[in-house]
């Protein structure tokens, strides 16, 4: 790789890679060499639409083939650990999607892989992390803009699943990883450890909102397994308290939030990702004021429109970019596959939460 143009992802699955990773990978310095999916047509369409040259008629191919330098895993959660694992040991570097896995024991064996592997980048897709009014927000609190931190909130909130008659789909599948926990949820932990730090324990409610959606393949009711909704409260290590809130069934839903709240200071990044802060008597009158950050790259003044996740994927690419023809693959600023571990306890003990309708300890 003798220069940023020439590493090549290969990535597995057709739905998100297609809506955001592959265009914003691309602009962020990336190529697109290859793609496969469970089915060969949606690949061969997704390649034809994005002028992408190869077509894998199976992921193994994919992983194989050393024209492929980033396998980017955007596939349902079931099956993260087979392909993530298989990619480290053929010596490509790994982009896997959130959640890590279904559970904490494919997560640690996942981990263990990438540790074999010292000298290839192994990292979870929390594009959040480099989105750059997250960035400059947790740079705020590093700085002591808050004071002593108190609380964090974090929400996002949709009302996709309200609608009775979207299709059955894996997202309604516990067993495939669906639900908004791991979707969503997923994220809103790395953020919260992230920003805050190590999350000692948490309580958990989980709900469905319709349990019976149809399958599109057999036309017949089926029951939804995962959840529409996730309520966790939080306790870190620190005596930080928080609360993080994921739903697809609030009326009109208006996306994601954070607040951060301490002893001399607040800081807030709203649904539009403006971020604001209060200080001071400003703070105790609750009077927000905004907090200028831009983006880094003037040029592309066009992703202020775009969502985080599509915002965060192009600065996450452009540091792919920027590291790994210099062999840097430990990245401080991405979220690890030992980070995505400590998110999958954190899922697996929200619903060992739910189950017990108690704490659990982390």
């Amino acid at each position: 790789m003798s220069n940023q143009t020439q590493l090549r992802v290969g990535y597995i699955g057709t739905g998100w890679s297609e809506r955001v990773q592959i265009p914003m990978f691309r602009r962020g310095g990336l190529v697109a060499q290859g793609i496969c999916s469970g089915n060969v047509a949606n690949a061969d369409r997704v390649a034809q639409h994005l002028a992408i040259p190869t077509v894998y008629a199976d992921w193994r191919a994919l992983v194989a083939d050393p024209q492929i330098d980033i396998v980017s895993i955007v596939t349902p959660p079931h099956l993260h650990a087979e392909m993530a694992i298989a990619a480290l040991q053929a010596g490509k570097h790994v982009i896997c999607e959130k959640p890590m896995a279904l559970n904490v024991a494919e997560a640690e064996a996942m981990l263990a892989a990438a540790q074999a592997a010292p000298n290839q980048l192994a990292i979870i897709d929390h594009e959040l992390r480099f989105h750059p009014q997250r960035t400059h927000l947790r740079r705020l609190l590093r700085e002591g803009y808050v004071g002593d931190l108190l609380t964090i909130q974090l929400e996002r909130l949709g009302s996709e699943r309200l609608n009775p008659a979207l299709p059955w789909t894996w997202l309604n599948d516990a067993e495939r990883g669906g639900g908004m926990l791991g979707a969503v949820g997923s994220h809103l932990l790395d953020l919260a450890r992230w920003l805050v730090g190590r999350v000692a324990s948490l309580t958990a409610q989980l709900q469905i909102g319709h349990h019976l959606r149809q399958d599109p393949a057999t036309q017949t009711p089926r029951d939804v397994t995962a959840d529409d909704h996730a309520h966790l409260m939080l306790r870190f290590t620190n005596q930080v308290q928080g609360a993080l809130t994921v739903s697809g069934i609030v009326p009109g839903g208006y996306g994601l939030t954070l607040t951060v709240v301490g002893t001399e200071g607040a800081l807030r990044l709203d649904n539009m990702d403006q971020l604001w802060g209060a200080q001071g008597d400003a703070l105790h009158k609750g009077k927000w004021q905004p907090i200028a950050t831009g983006f880094p790259d003037a040029e592309i003044a066009d992703l202020h429109s775009a969502s985080p996740f599509a915002i965060g994927s192009y600065y996450l690419a452009k540091r792919l970019a920027e590291a790994l023809p210099a062999n840097e693959t430990l990245l401080n600023e991405a979220a690890s596959f030992y980070d995505g571990l400590v998110v999958q306890r954190a899922l697996d003990a929200a619903r060992s939460s739910y189950a017990q309708q108690s704490w659990v300890q982390l």
